[in-house]
């Protein structure tokens, strides 16, 4: 069993631990990216059982894609051991578990966000999960741009909506209702696997902090 050193700050920290389950991976990393990009440090990453595996791909996709200051997992910051759990047969067993802190080294270096072109700014919604997409925005918009356009095509549409409404209303409820010149509609002329062209729906819609 880890000692209560080694568990450092997790009792102190209980509310910005992660606990990793059954929900897809990037559920996770948005959980972890959210509470790190708040300047709540350290989140503590904690996985049970088969569950392990995913915590590792957690915080190794939150260091190398998403947060790039976050201290490189060492001894210090990983704790491995048991806990007795209650079956659901009133019978008790061990599991092993896995806590990493996942700790900012500084504060992360931005280019003046004030600077940044439209397409540094631009997310285009394809047939990645929906929750990719919601990290995307809650990513910019936390790193200090003031707005963040999103962009997307034919049936990709209603995942763009999804993604908006999703990243308003749980994660960022300080973002303005998009309406009027903020969202753009039309079609665009694209071209099929078989050499010709079709016209597509396609929509704009830029989604700002009130």
């Amino acid at each position: 069993m880890a000692s209560e050193q080694n568990l450092g700050m997790e009792e102190a920290q209980e509310s910005n631990t992660v606990y990793i389950g059954k929900k897809p991976l990037m559920n996770y990393v948005l959980a972890v990216v959210t509470q790190l990009n708040m300047n709540k440090s350290p989140v503590v990453i904690k996985a049970r059982g088969k569950s392990i595996s995913k915590a590792v791909d957690v915080a190794d996709i939150v260091r190398k894609r998403f947060v790039t200051n976050v201290k490189d997992p060492s001894d210090k910051f990983i704790v491995i051991g048991s806990e007795e759990l209650t079956n659901e047969d009133g019978t008790k067993s061990k599991v092993s578990f896995i806590q990493i802190n996942a700790t900012n080294s500084a504060a992360p270096q931005h280019s003046d966000p004030a600077n940044a072109k439209s397409e540094d700014r631009t997310i285009y919604i394809g047939k990645k999960p929906t929750m990719n997409y919601v990290l995307a925005v809650v990513t910019q918009i936390n790193s200090g741009l003031s707005n963040v356009i999103i962009k997307a095509r034919g049936n990709a549409i209603s995942k763009a909506v999804d993604v908006i409404e999703i990243a308003r209303s749980r994660f960022i409820p300080g973002l303005k209702d998009p309406s009027g010149d903020t969202i753009q509609i039309k079609s665009e002329e694209v071209a099929n696997e078989d050499g010709t062209k079709s016209k597509v729906s396609s929509v704009r819609i830029q989604i700002s902090k009130a």
